[in-house]
């Protein structure tokens, strides 16, 4: 597969061209607002663009139906152009036809995959996320545990659900903690700080002013985590 494009009327028009065993030319606009081409072997490509180039009014008009459907979208739907949070930053998501993979880019997170529906493509996206979480959830809590160390809190397991109302939770009995895959959409500051929050818990169980005092005491700036964490980061998948 090939990228090219086009410009008509100072709009550009990248499309994916696919040499393949077709008579001729063909194209199409997917539901990911790619412009797909496939064409013959033996077709100069020089004929390809002339092709192309005459249909991008054609293009523009279906690329626009593509957005105007886009916009009414539920905020938990997937598709190509929405806006994800990675680790505190904005991302634009791009989906392709193709292997299932996930890749981010200086401003994008690319999804290939052969996925066809909202939740299929939510649902593949999530197990990625769970990966990416296991890694960075982990590499902070032995960051922060250094902390907590000298109270007598236990290094605790860890495990990581998609949650709906709360950002963790613990289990002083069990030594473990949970924390909320929807995390993975902060900085890591407001993950440190939930982490932190747990841990003071297995000092205090209660949200009394001693808990407080030695959450600050770890974290003097936690409460402005806290307020990033409730207000920033939505993007409902």
């Amino acid at each position: 597969m090939e990228t090219h494009s086009i410009s008509y009327e100072g709009v550009t028009i990248e499309y994916q061209l696919i040499r393949k065993n077709v008579k001729y030319i063909n194209l199409r606009v997917n539901k990911y607002s790619q412009v797909m081409v496939s064409a013959a072997k033996h077709v100069p490509f020089s004929v390809i663009e002339e092709f192309v180039q005459s249909k991008a009014l054609w293009i523009i008009t279906h690329l626009a139906e593509v957005e105007k459907i886009r916009q009414t979208q539920p905020s938990g739907a997937m598709y190509h152009g929405k806006t994800l949070y990675f680790l505190g930053e904005p991302y634009l998501l791009q989906i392709q036809e193709g292997q299932r993979q996930i890749s981010v880019g200086a401003q994008t997170i690319r999804m290939s995959t052969m996925q066809t529906d909202s939740q299929g493509l939510r649902a593949e996206y999530l197990d990625w996320l769970r990966i990416q979480a296991k890694t960075i959830f982990t590499e902070l809590l032995e960051e922060v545990y250094p902390l907590a160390q000298p109270y007598g809190v236990p290094f605790p397991q860890m495990q990581i659900r998609n949650m709906r109302s709360i950002w963790g939770s613990c289990t002083v009995e069990q030594k473990s903690i949970r924390l909320n895959l929807q995390l993975m959409k902060a900085d890591r500051d407001c993950i440190r700080q939930v982490i932190l929050h747990e841990l003071a818990h297995f000092c205090y169980p209660n949200h009394n002013k001693a808990f407080y005092a030695l959450l600050t005491k770890w974290m003097p700036n936690w409460t402005a985590c806290k307020e990033r964490l409730e207000t920033l980061y939505k993007d409902g998948v």
